[in-house]
Order: C-alpha cells, then sequence, then structure tokens
C-alpha cells in the first residue's frame, strides 16, 4: 500500500477523537490495553491518516483543541476531543507510511463532516548549509485554525464490523514555499477524509508501527494464529495493543527467526495489515534490541545527517538526528537535535524489511551514509551532550521525494526496471540516485515505469543504501559509485 496511514479507532467515541489526533504522533497519554474486535456488535472503525510530504521540513506540530464528527442530515455532532483534553500531533512524521495509533467503538450511523481546531503550530526542517547539517525551527502561522472537512462520500458505520477511513493532511499544499522552494512558515491547512475501500476481508495496512514488546503468548488463540504479543507503541499515547502472528509472519533481527524468539522489553518494528474482525496481524517483525529506561537504554530512530570514514570507505561516526526516543530520555537527549555516534569493529548491522531488500545488499559501513534513515542502539557517554558508542544499527525504509530523470530499465511486465531521479532533499546534495523496481512494487497515480514524465514529482518508498561500488540491479537497472540505490517497495507520483 502506498500513501496511507495512521491512526486506529476501535472502542468509545472519546477515543476515536485520540485516534485521528494522534494520526501522524501524539503527546497525550493514555495506558490502556485494546484489541481492536471487543466490542463490534456497536461498529469499529479504523481511521487512518496520512500526509504528503514535503522536503526537507522533518516535523510539523500542531495542537487539536476540538474535532466532532457530524451525522449526515443534520444531529448532534459526536465529539472527539474537547479543548479540556488537547491533543499534539506531528503531521510530518510518517511521511507516506502507516501507523496504529488509537482504538474507539462507534456508534453505527452516517457522517459527513469533521469539524476541528488546531493551535501552537511548530515547524522543524533540515538547514544543510552548516557543517553538518542541522535542524532549525521555522516560525508558522496558520492562515486559519477552525474549520470544516466534508467526508467524500460519506462515512458509513456498521454494526458488527470494522470500517476504515483516510484523513490525509495534505503537508506539500499546505505549507507554502517562496520562489526557491523553502518554505516560509505560512500554513494552509489542506484536509481531506475518504473512506476506505476492503481489499478482500483487509481494511488497511500499518507498515510503520513500533514500540516495546510487553509480553507473549500462544494461549487462547483465535483460529489460525499461531502466537500473539502486546506492544506499547511509541506515538505518545502509551497505548497497548495485541498483535497477532500466523504461519506467513517474518520474524527479522538478531537471532530471531521464530515467534518464539520474541522476548517482552525488545524493541519491535512491525508490518501489519488490519482485518474486518479487527484483528491487527503481523506481516513482518524487526526483533532490535532490548530496552530499559533505568539503564538508559533506548532506541534512536531517525535520519544521519553526516558521516566520518576511514581511508577504506568505512564510516567511523556519525550524526543521527534525532526523530524519536524509545522509551524517551528527552532530559538527556532532546528531540530534533543532534546525536554523535560512534561505531566500532563490534557494531553489528542489519537491515528491516529485509524480504524488499531484492538486491541483497549488505548493510555495514561501507554503506551507510548520509540520508539513510536508521535505529540505533548502544551506551550513551556521560555530560551535558552525550555520544552514543554503538551496539547495533538498523537500517530503516524511507521515502525519498523528488523528480524523474531517466529511464533503465523496463522489463516486459512494465513495472519491473529501474529509473534515475534526483532527491529535493538537500541531505543528498543535488546528486541524482538510482531507484530499482520489482514485480511487487506498488505504483500509485501512475500505470508503469514507462509512464513516469519529468514534470510530476515523485514520492519513493523502500530501502535506502549508499553504495560506494558501481553495478546493476537484477532489474537491468545500472549505477555508478559513490551513490544512493533505492530498492522500491512504493512508487506514488503526486498529483501537482
Amino acid at each position: 500500500m502506498s500513501k496511507r496511514a495512521i491512526a486506529l479507532l476501535a472502542g468509545g467515541a472519546l477515543l476515536v477523537a485520540a485516534a485521528f489526533i494522534v494520526g501522524c504522533g501524539s503527546n497525550g497519554a493514555s495506558t490502556s490495553s485494546t484489541t481492536l474486535n471487543s466490542n463490534l456488535s456497536s461498529g469499529s472503525l479504523v481511521a487512518f491518516g496520512t500526509d504528503a510530504p514535503i522536503c526537507d521540513v522533518e516535523s510539523f506540530i500542531a495542537t487539536i483543541t476540538s474535532a466532532s464528527l457530524v451525522p449526515e442530515g443534520g444531529g448532534t455532532p459526536v465529539t472527539l476531543i474537547s479543548s479540556t483534553s488537547p491533543a499534539t500531533v506531528d503531521f510530518a512524521r510518517l511521511e507516506d507510511f502507516t501507523n496504529i495509533l488509537s482504538t474507539a467503538s462507534v456508534t453505527p450511523g452516517t457522517y459527513n463532516e469533521l469539524q476541528m481546531t488546531i493551535t501552537s503550530p511548530e515547524m522543524w526542517a533540515i538547514n544543510t548549509s552548516v557543517s553538518p547539517p542541522a535542524p532549525v525551527q521555522i516560525p508558522v502561522t496558520l492562515t486559519a485554525s477552525t474549520f470544516t472537512i466534508t467526508i467524500s462520500p460519506a462515512l458509513v458505520v456498521s454494526a458488527s464490523t470494522t470500517t476504515g477511513i483516510t484523513m490525509d493532511f495534505n503537508l506539500r499544499k499546505s505549507a507554502q514555499v517562496d520562489a526557491t522552494g523553502q518554505v516560509t512558515g505560512t500554513v494552509d491547512p489542506v484536509i481531506t477524509i475518504t473512506p476506505n475501500t476492503l481489499s478482500g476481508t483487509t481494511v488497511g495496512e500499518a507498515d510503520s508501527l513500533y514500540g516495546v514488546v510487553q509480553g507473549t503468548s500462544t494461549s487462547n488463540l483465535p483460529s489460525g494464529f499461531t502466537g500473539s504479543f502486546t506492544l506499547t507503541v511509541a506515538d505518545g499515547t502509551g497505548q497497548t495493543y495485541t498483535i497477532y502472528s500466523n504461519s506467513s509472519t517474518t520474524f527479522e533481527g538478531d537471532g530471531v527467526t521464530t515467534f518464539s524468539d520474541l522476548t517482552a522489553s525488545t524493541f519491535v518494528e512491525v508490518d501489519a495489515i488490519i482485518n474486518t474482525s479487527g484483528q491487527i496481524i503481523a506481516q513482518t517483525v524487526d526483533s532490535e534490541e532490548q530496552t530499559s529506561p533505568s539503564s538508559q537504554k533506548s532506541a534512536f530512530l531517525g535520519k544521519i545527517l553526516a558521516v566520518t570514514r576511514d581511508g577504506s570507505g568505512n564510516a567511523t561516526s556519525f550524526t543521527l538526528l534525532v526523530d524519536d526516543e524509545v522509551p524517551s530520555m528527552n532530559g538527556t537527549i532532546p528531540m530534533h537535535s543532534g546525536l554523535n555516534v560512534t561505531l566500532s569493529s563490534s557494531t553489528k548491522y542489519f537491515v528491516n524489511w529485509g524480504n524488499w531488500n531484492h538486491e541483497a545488499f549488505t548493510f555495514a559501513p561501507q554503506t551507510l551514509g548520509v540520508a539513510e534513515k536508521v535505529a540505533v542502539f548502544g551506551v550513551l557517554g556521560s555530560g551535558t551532550s552525550p555520544s552514543m558508542a554503538a551496539n547495533r544499527v538498523f537500517l530503516r525504509p524511507r521515502n525519498v521525494m523528488g523528480n524523474f530523470n531517466a529511464l533503465l530499465a523496463d522489463q516486459s511486465d512494465g513495472v519491473t526496471g529501474g529509473f534515475t531521479m534526483t532527491p529535493c532533499g538537500g541531505l543528498f546534495g543535488g546528486s541524482a540516485i538510482t531507484v530499482t523496481t520489482y514485480p511487487q512494487t506498488n505504483f500509485t497515480g501512475i500505470s508503469g515505469l514507462i509512464n513516469l514524465t519529468q514534470a510530476p514529482t515523485l514520492n519513493v518508498r523502500g530501502d535506502l543504501f549508499y553504495l560506494q561500488t558501481s553495478g546493476t540491479s537484477t532489474t537491468g537497472a545500472p549505477w555508478t559509485a559513490p551513490t544512493w540505490v533505492l530498492e522500491a517497495r512504493g512508487v506514488h507520483q503526486l498529483p501537482n
């Protein structure tokens, strides 16, 4: 699935608000443990949210002070959130990826509008004119803070099943830019809400779900499942979900190949689907490392801003732009700050979404590079700005936004091959990169490779490697090193 989304709702109307509010990441608080099929007699709603990303904007945060669903034909709006319990959202967090963030049951009926008020906006971008590149906060002005969003077609919530909607905060159209393409800080919110179309029994996908495992079980499972684990998600809500595995679930990580290898207190990243029964079913589970707040052991997630290499081209250290910390260590390492990470001969390297590494690239000091997204684990040093000695570094999937340059290969199926594109992100320095595509690559907004054109902007997501050796992909796309090669899971041609 491509441009999709974020929040999951399935129990109490108040939590529907929380699900929308934390659609792209929330600083709210909750500790409830939920499953999505616990009260389907009243109707269950899965609210997915998404945003179209904008180059070099790492974070756009706003506080939702009110939100209500409006019944079609009139009637009393269903309050989702009020000023007495606001929620703070990072709308730029997922960049075309999906997440599950909250649950609620909803009264069956038809709803055709959402009323919403947002305040206290905050924006962070990357300044690539300094070395190393650094995050910078941009003052924000909202052109409007209260608005009504039409749900088109109207949302129909039925009893005894799970229904989905997609809420799209289009940051690309909302954030205004100057003549050079730089964001000005003026934001005119552009939001659309659309009911989902079922794919068989699948309501939607969450391919960027991550947090800490609380426990595992092989008892009292629904038919067809081999295990379940509870996961406290890292979206600021503190929600804990029950996630099921089956014979098709892939387990990845250091010594983790089956469900029985999964242990409590481990940070994991999960690609899951949600079905019409409200069950969250893991497709891939990347098990990374044990966490411990008392021992200052957290997962630090973010983008590589700069790399130091030795004479052989091996990375010896890098600067990480900290996008998230699990568990939070904001008092020691502030969010949106640069963390210096040192590497050694004992550091281990892993690739998430291993089944999408079609070229079997090795993630190692040679292929660790600027602009990659990673999760880092290790030991923090002392002092006010401590460095981290990395034990493990996981290459995470990411999106790259930019313009199509040239077709490199196009096989008979129309989707297998490759092309070059120039990313608009400053970390790439204006250099073109190679994108490789496969029979499983999902094309959105365009039917295949042959229809790619230079005018529209592309958003491509998958595994990004920095390569220092030239070569040709299995799909026939060549690259000249040093360069980045992106193995595409999705190619999305964004509308003008």
